[in-house]
């Protein structure tokens, strides 16, 4: 009887990308493989970032941390434009239906330096074959249980490094930095989304992030008193101008 030879099965190739909004600030890129932690660097300008993407292959996956769509309605984030109305054109859906889930993120107008970077990557992605993920390492976190403040204090992140090691074998890295850290997280939840483990939010004709299923009840055992208060800050009426904005993350320190 004569017998199939099957190809090799391909490795699940899993890239996390924490964006900074400018490319002289850090970037944070993780590389898993089938899993394991095969990569974890810092880059820069777009083509690093695009180089380390192409690390996926053709069956990988993509996470980026950062918003890759506008509001509906707009045609851009200039505070000027005609396309900007107040109330409702400064956040998502996503973004909404985060906070209705007690996560705190801020706005997509308010973080417009980065958003202009997200899309503008994710648009050079799609180009080249490569459909991205938007993640939110914070809700990720929150939603699996594990450590999500603090990662602006070497405690902290190895709190959140050591959290984390059982989900991601290969990390030893306990010096990763802060945007390290997201960017591993960013690639676990490419990760699960590739086990069917995930959710979205938000509307398909407006932009969806990529949330893990609760395998734990974080949220339910997080008492209300200890919990981050609700920022409303997507459709405040007050000007903002976040040009020069030096912050890359669009989550609580």
């Amino acid at each position: 009887m004569p017998y199939l030879l099957l190809p090799p099965p391909q490795p699940s190739i899993c890239v996390g990308i924490d964006l900074a909004g400018l490319p002289h600030r850090e970037t944070g890129v993780a590389v898993l493989r089938d899993g394991h932690l095969e990569r974890l660097v810092t880059a820069g300008d777009d083509a690093e970032i695009m180089a380390l993407a192409a690390l996926a292959g053709p069956g990988g996956t993509v996470a980026i941390n950062a918003p890759l769509s506008l509001p509906r309605g707009r045609c851009c984030l200039d505070d000027d434009c005609p396309c900007r109305h107040d109330p409702g054109t400064r956040s998502r859906e996503i973004e909404r239906e985060l906070l209705r889930m007690r996560v705190p993120v801020l706005a997509t107008a308010l973080i417009k330096v980065l958003a202009r970077r997200g899309i503008a990557l994710a648009a050079a992605l799609r180009a080249v074959g490569c459909a991205p993920l938007e993640v939110y390492p914070y809700a990720t976190l929150r939603l699996l249980g594990l450590p999500a403040q603090g990662k602006r204090t070497q405690l902290g992140r190895r709190r959140i490094h050591h959290a984390l090691q059982p989900l991601v074998p290969g990390l030893d890295h306990p010096d990763a930095s802060e945007h390290q850290l997201d960017a591993i997280v960013c690639a676990l939840t490419a990760q699960l989304w590739r086990a069917g483990r995930t959710r979205t939010v938000g509307v398909a004709d407006e932009g969806l992030m990529v949330i893990p299923l609760p395998e734990t009840p974080a949220l339910q055992n997080v008492a209300l008193s200890d919990a981050l208060p609700l920022r409303r800050v997507a459709e405040s009426s007050a000007t903002y101008n976040l040009d020069a904005a030096p912050s890359s993350s669009s989550e609580p320190a």
